[in-house]
């Protein structure tokens, strides 16, 4: 057998696997990728027990009398170095045993259940009960071993029995919460969430004893990471650093990723430091407890979490570099603000954009880049009205509502931007009067404005999801269904169009359900990515019924090439000129088709996509989506609502340090396949002039890879 890590060969398929383990240190987990290193071979798998099989039913019973017999064609076949001791590596099939390895295999495995969402109570118990298997395991074998031997042998026999006694158990090691946490700390490097005071309440509570309510000081808390600490772990791997943009821009007027942006490029820190990290910061709130339920709304959380920009966008699209930064309960926020919230962030950020913290290559300092979430969540994050009922609701912009229906450009001379220097004038006029509710819009100030290197007034981002999955597409769809409806199709057969409608192999998941056409609000019942779904193919499921030069159909056709541009992750210079007039024309065209309906705060914010990206690059790496999965995590965990905020946050890091070890930077995941020569596939010759290859070599054929989270299914299977 062969190692396809160092080349060595080794005697059969167990040898083989228990080299992998001990010596090169490969792991169960979501990120483990074992190659057949036979020749002409090249297979690869996902699990031990699957390498196993393939092994010993295809390779093994040759395999050994290869190694013994001719050592010459075992360095012929896998390209091994002349100098290699075939002989000796193939018949010495000992191996050392680390007890730190089989350690590590046994915390794998407990930080594998735990990351599955298993209370502790079933950890525990597998803990303890996989601690006596093993124990009974190593007795049976001790016994047997000293059967084995002849009685006069009393030197080699106590020789074995201390062998035995100094094997110590790797379950023993991590049989109480105090012990796994120690060494998972020590083995990942975990980040340990730490309590922090949002405030205290009065509470009345009934006493027991005398009947009476009495007032009771409730000291109310919240769960922070520091963000310091998770930052010298990321930059503590070794795989990371070399994952760094390089920090060049694109030349010719090409948006790609936020370096790309004039912010950037005119920032004071960024535009000067190459390696100064860029944090991204999200804000959202999510229910925790059943949503239907009696408990809806009282176990409703608030989380904070950060990426870092540095990277490329397909890697941070991973669940696994979306780092939690605070969790608190959400209802505390109406009770204290955010700026109890906010003060351990800041403090943290005032330090790397002063001090630093120490790189592979040095101290490398950094700052807040942008700030992302909904809409909701941005106002009340940054101090703006939170009702967009109120006259000034845009976050952007002084434009008054009522002005949504006239202004459709930022060109227009009535529009005024919002910028650092009126921000602080609506800030000290509430100062100044206590008794406005707010100012042009301005509720409070902003704890992250104090920060050297970040204003909010240069927060240019905007959520694609909100704004159209989950607004205006829904809102102008419903309405153009309608009218295809009343039309030019029954209700019964507009369904039956979008029920029997072929949505192909990568939108099978993504396919809508029935459609709420009848009732009188603005969405059509589905969620963002069906949204989605739905309007890149509604021409082609009703585009053979209705006239070309439809107004209606017009209108839905505009509002698709705005989608396919602001979800682009390449843009130029010129897109964003022709985004710009796509968006006025659409929204003038909405007015003139439905005069009694009223443009959507969502269609205003539409006018400012195209300076937000020339600011900051293309929008969709923005958008809420990959962070809103985030919140998954949370909601699927067994749960202690005694203190949940810290339990969760708990549990959330002991997951990110077992998943980002073991994360697969490579991010190419194969399906199910098998060896074929490259004259058997179709169009071989192509196939063999790219890769290079001759025709009659044998290649692995799979029915589908996913790279960087889109999968691809392959029709040679």
């Amino acid at each position: 057998m062969i190692c396809f890590v160092c080349f060595c060969c080794l005697k059969n398929t167990n040898v083989l696997v228990r080299h992998l383990k001990l010596i090169h240190g490969l792991l169960p987990g979501k990120s483990l990728r074992l190659k057949c290193g036979e020749a002409g071979c090249c297979l690869e798998f996902a699990t031990f027990s699957g390498f196993r099989k393939h092994l010993k039913r295809v390779h093994e019973a040759g395999e050994v009398l290869l190694c013994v017999e001719d050592d010459a064609v075992v360095h012929n076949a896998v390209g091994l170095p002349s100098n290699t001791d075939v002989a000796t590596c193939s018949k010495d099939s000992s191996l050392p045993v680390p007890s730190k390895n089989t350690t590590d295999l046994c915390a794998s495995a407990i930080a594998q259940l735990q990351a599955a969402g298993v209370s502790q109570t079933t950890v525990d118990t597998f803990v303890m009960s996989m601690e006596e298997v093993v124990q009974d395991i190593q007795d049976q074998v001790k016994e047997t071993a000293i059967k084995c031997l002849f009685s006069e042998n009393t030197d080699i026999k106590s020789s074995i029995e201390q062998s035995f006694h100094e094997i110590e158990n790797p379950f023993t090691m991590l049989n109480s919460i105090s012990k796994r946490k120690s060494y998972f700390t020590k083995k990942w490097g975990i980040v340990q969430p730490v309590e922090k005071v949002i405030g205290v309440r009065f509470d009345n509570r009934k006493n027991r004893t005398t009947g009476t309510y009495e007032q009771v000081a409730v000291t109310d808390k919240f769960a922070y990471v520091p963000i310091l600490q998770t930052l010298q772990n990321i930059l503590k791997h070794p795989n990371t650093t070399c994952r760094f943009k390089s920090g060049l821009p694109n030349k010719n007027g090409i948006y790609s990723d936020i370096e790309d942006g004039l912010y950037i490029k005119s920032h004071p820190l960024f535009s000067t430091e190459k390696n100064a990290l860029q944090i991204q910061l999200y804000y959202d709130e999510f229910e925790t407890a059943n949503p239907l339920g009696s408990k809806k709304g009282i176990h409703k959380l608030g989380g904070i979490y950060f990426t870092l920009r540095n990277f490329p966008p397909q890697f941070n699209s991973s669940l696994t570099n979306i780092h939690l930064c605070a969790l608190f309960h959400a209802q505390d926020i109406k009770t204290y603000g955010f700026d109890a919230i906010l003060e351990p962030i800041v403090n943290d950020i005032k330090v790397l954009e002063n001090k630093g913290i120490q790189g592979p290559a040095g101290f490398v300092r950094g700052s807040i880049v942008q700030v992302t979430g909904d809409n909701l969540g941005l106002h009340g994050l940054f101090g703006f009205v939170e009702s967009f009922r109120a006259r000034n609701n845009c976050r952007f912009c002084l434009t008054e509502r009522e002005d949504y229906q006239t202004v459709f450009c930022e060109d227009e001379p009535n529009l005024t931007f919002r910028t650092k220097e009126t921000h602080v004038q609506h800030c000290e006029a509430l100062q100044s009067d206590p008794t406005l509710q707010h100012v042009c819009g301005v509720k409070r100030t902003c704890l992250l404005n104090t920060l050297q290197y970040f204003n909010i007034s240069d927060n240019f981002s905007v959520d694609i999801m909100h704004d159209i999955l989950e607004g205006v597409a829904q809102f102008e769809l419903k309405l153009v269904l309608k009218y295809v409806q009343a039309n030019f199709l029954t209700a019964k057969e507009l369904d039956g169009r979008l029920n029997s409608f072929n949505y192909g192999y990568m939108e099978r998941r993504n396919r809508p359900p029935s459609l709420k056409l009848d009732d009188e609000s603005n969405d059509l019942g589905i969620n963002a990515i069906q949204c989605w779904c739905l309007l890149r193919n509604v021409p082609l499921i009703f585009g053979d019924i209705v006239p070309q030069d439809d107004k209606y159909w017009q209108l839905l056709l505009l509002l698709l090439q705005i989608v396919n541009i602001v979800f682009s992750p390449i843009l130029t210079e010129g897109l964003t000129v022709y985004l710009k007039h796509l968006i006025t024309e659409h929204h003038r065209l909405f007015k003139c088709l439905f005069p009694g309906k009223n443009l959507l705060p969502k269609h205003h914010l539409m006018c400012h996509y195209p300076r937000c990206i020339r600011n900051i690059g293309p929008i969709v790496h923005m958008w809420s989506m990959r962070y809103e999965s985030k919140h998954n995590f949370f909601k699927t965990q067994p749960k202690c609502f005694k203190n949940i905020t810290k339990t969760l946050a708990k549990k959330h890091q002991n997951f990110m340090a077992y998943n980002w070890e073991a994360f697969n930077h490579d991010r190419i995941v194969l399906g199910p396949g098998k060896n074929v020569c490259v004259s058997d596939l179709n169009e071989s010759v192509q196939i063999a002039s790219k890769l290079n290859i001759p025709t009659e070599t044998n290649v692995l054929s799979v029915k589908w890879v996913k790279y960087n989270g889109t999968e691809s299914f392959c029709l040679q299977n």
